[in-house]
């Protein structure tokens, strides 16, 4: 029964989708930097948890892309790479 419900898309808010894509963006963002500081079972659980994001995401009826890895400066933050995760949920980007 738990695999029926997984493969069914539930509907969620747009509000939900949007919490949703912002903790996909923060679990990448972790995932960079754990590799970055050679935490090496921290970076794949933390890719782990993405994976599964990207899939409620896809699950919900939104249409992912996981762009590329690319520099970022974040004030306040240690700079190099991050992943950015780029959700579309109709015409809007999230």
């Amino acid at each position: 029964m738990h695999e029926t419900a997984e493969a069914t898309t539930t509907q969620k808010s747009e509000e939900e989708l949007k919490e949703l894509a912002s903790l996909a963006r923060l679990v990448a963002y972790a995932r960079e930097n754990a590799r970055q500081l050679n935490a090496e079972f921290s970076a794949y659980c933390l890719d782990l948890a993405l994976g599964a994001l990207l899939q409620d995401l896809d699950r919900s009826g939104m249409s992912l892309s996981q762009a590329n890895v690319q520099d970022s400066f974040l004030p306040g933050m240690r700079h190099g790479p991050t992943a950015e995760v780029f959700c579309h949920y109709g015409s809007k980007r999230i």
